[in-house]
Parts: structure tokens; sequence; C-alpha cells
């Protein structure tokens, strides 16, 4: 089942197809460069008509418009067949990944960063977060120093674990065990929009919402904490 609607805001035109579904209410997602509508059950045609309207012209709106934000994506060239790669973080630190074939998927440290030796069954999405966990590695301390810095300026919670790693969906998570996660894509935002995500974090142990007393709670440790949240919307996270 497909429906084409012309749509008077898009620059380009983005595929979809239309799903029927069991669920209560419709719904839109972007999957594979194309817009999935799953429709909820027991609709007229006429409903359908409409949720297919509203929902595609409000996704196509969002696709639109993270399309024109700075995707973090370091590795592509190494993902694309490249052999060596220098990737600078927003600090100016630079890590060197040199890839080659071998048995099994696995890392060395070097000096300068990591001798990579790609398995013969290894996969895009494998090898993407193997790459992105490295990174994370060289990293992790660094970043685990300056949390604790702010916390120790700002809010003194206690702390149970920090972690690194890349997501696709989120930029960082605090967990009622006082578990501060942190991607790991961050480190190509400005430092700025590092400290921001890391306040906001810890704020959470305190306000575990996004209500009046917890922004305040933020604006407390971070007074021009604005700025960084506006510019962390100009970039966005690839897939894996």
């Amino acid at each position: 089942m497909r429906y084409t609607t012309s749509l008077p805001m898009p620059t380009r035109r983005i595929r979809h197809r239309v799903e029927n579904t069991q669920n209560k209410h419709s719904r839109a997602v972007f999957r594979e460069g194309a817009i999935v509508i799953r429709l909820a059950r027991n609709l007229s045609r006429t409903e359908k008509e409409e949720h297919v309207r509203d929902l595609l012209r409000r996704m196509t709106q969002q696709v639109l418009e993270e399309e024109q934000k700075k995707i973090i994506d370091p590795f592509r060239s190494l993902l694309e067949g490249g052999q060596s790669l220098t990737v600078r973080t927003a600090t100016g630190k630079s890590t060197v990944f040199t890839l080659k074939p071998g048995n099994k998927t696995q890392a060395r440290k070097t000096a300068r960063g990591w001798n990579v030796t790609v398995g013969p069954h290894v996969k895009r999405k494998g090898l993407h977060q193997f790459l992105w966990k490295l990174l994370a590695q060289s990293e992790e301390r660094r970043v685990r120093m300056l949390l604790h810095l702010i916390n120790d300026e700002t809010f003194c919670f206690p702390l149970r674990q920090i972690r690194m790693k890349f997501a696709t969906s989120q930029w960082g998570s605090c967990s009622p065990k006082k578990i501060i996660m942190l991607n790991t894509a961050l480190l190509f935002t400005p430092p700025s929009v590092l400290k921001y995500l890391i306040v906001h974090e810890l704020a959470h142990l305190k306000h575990a919402n996004h209500s009046s007393a917890y922004w305040h709670t933020v604006g407390q440790a971070m007074p021009r904490f604005k700025m960084a949240r506006e510019l962390l919307k100009d970039y966005r996270l690839p897939n894996l």
C-alpha cells in the first residue's frame, strides 16, 4: 500500500512506504533512507489518507532539517575501503588508525593510535562499532578526569561509573545507579558542548526529569548552558 503526496516544502523527494499495523496510534520513522509510515488499526480510508499526509509532511520536514546538520562521521573513509586515517577531535588531538586484513578483528595500541587487523567476516557495522570503541579507549581517561573536575566544582555527587561509548540515538545518559554515559561522538563537538552534556547528565542525579527545577540546577552549574545547547543542535550522529 503506497500513497504519493504532493508537498510544497521539500527541496527533494524522499522515498516512503506505508505499512498497516495493529498499533493504537500511527507513527512515522526514517529508516535506511526512506520514511516508513506505520498506520494504526481500524482507520477508514479517509483517515488513512489524512494520517499519511500529515506524518509524511512532518517527517519530511524533520529529515530535511537533520540533513542540514553537521554529521559526525570520522571513520567514513575507512568504512569505504581506506587503509589509514588520522582522526582529529575538537581539542586537536590526533589518533591514527591503520587497517589491514587478518584472521580475526583485533587492535594493537601504538604511540600514534591503533593498528587494526580486520577479520574476513566482519561486517561494516561491526567494524564501525569497533573503531568507535578504540577511540573511546584513547580518550576515556581524559574525559573521565574532566567529568570529575566539573562534578567537584559544581555538584560533588557520588559517582559509581563513567562510560564513553558510541550511540546513534542519544548524546548521554544517567542511570539511577549513578552511572554516567557520554557519547564518544561528543569528542567532535566544541568543548563547551561536551561540558554542557556532562552538566546535563550530572544534574539528573538530582532531578530525574527536565522540569524547571532541573534546568535551574543546570543553570547554576553552567550559567551559559543555553548557548552550548544550541550549538549541539547543529550536529547529528551517523547510522551504523
